[in-house]
């Protein structure tokens, strides 16, 4: 990033040299957030069933269905969502360390410990397959459980006499100080 000035090497004032490296790492700083703030990724499924955005950190934004989404079982719609937004988080995290490249350098030993907590890129970019009748039907499902006996609420116990009262503590001289509480 910096190379050091000797002073007396002839490259002008160190100071000023400083003070020009230090604005290009600040334009550099700027840029860089200025990208992560605005990086997002949206991802649809191509029949247009499901369509998902993710936010710079990962988090999903938004979660759209289309017409075609509810022709699938809701097992294949859930996994079909996870999946695009598996591919969502790749291409913004990408975008984020895209960003922090810029700043950090490609090679330094920042963006290897970035490129550590990033999401593999994913071998799958098939959609899921279309498993509309995956989905048990209720006589197929297995046995149930039996469900507890019923029992009615117990009442809460009731009060006898009269309910008791906190002790008042005992009174300590008033140094000249008449406190009528």
């Amino acid at each position: 990033m910096t190379q050091p000035v000797s002073p007396g090497s002839g490259d002008g004032d160190p100071l000023a040299t400083f003070a020009a490296e230090l604005e290009g790492i600040q334009a550099k700083a700027a840029a860089a957030q200025e990208r992560l703030r605005s990086a997002v990724a949206t991802v649809q499924a191509p029949d247009g069933a499901v369509s998902v955005t993710v936010g710079p950190s990962g988090a999903l934004q938004d979660l759209r269905f289309g017409a075609r989404a509810y022709e699938r079982s809701p097992q294949a719609l859930s996994g079909l969502v996870m999946q695009l937004i598996g591919r969502a988080q790749q291409k913004v995290s990408a975008e984020v360390a895209e960003a922090f490249g810029g700043l950090v350098g490609e090679s330094s030993a920042a963006r290897e410990l970035l490129d550590e907590f990033l999401p593999e890129p994913g071998q799958d970019n098939e959609p899921p397959p279309d498993n509309r009748n995956e989905f048990p039907p209720a006589q197929d499902a297995g046995p149930r459980p039996p469900s507890p006996p019923h029992r009615p609420p117990t009442p809460p116990p009731a009060q006898q006499g009269q309910p008791r009262r906190r002790p008042r503590p005992a009174q300590e001289e008033d140094e000249g100080e008449s406190n009528p509480w």
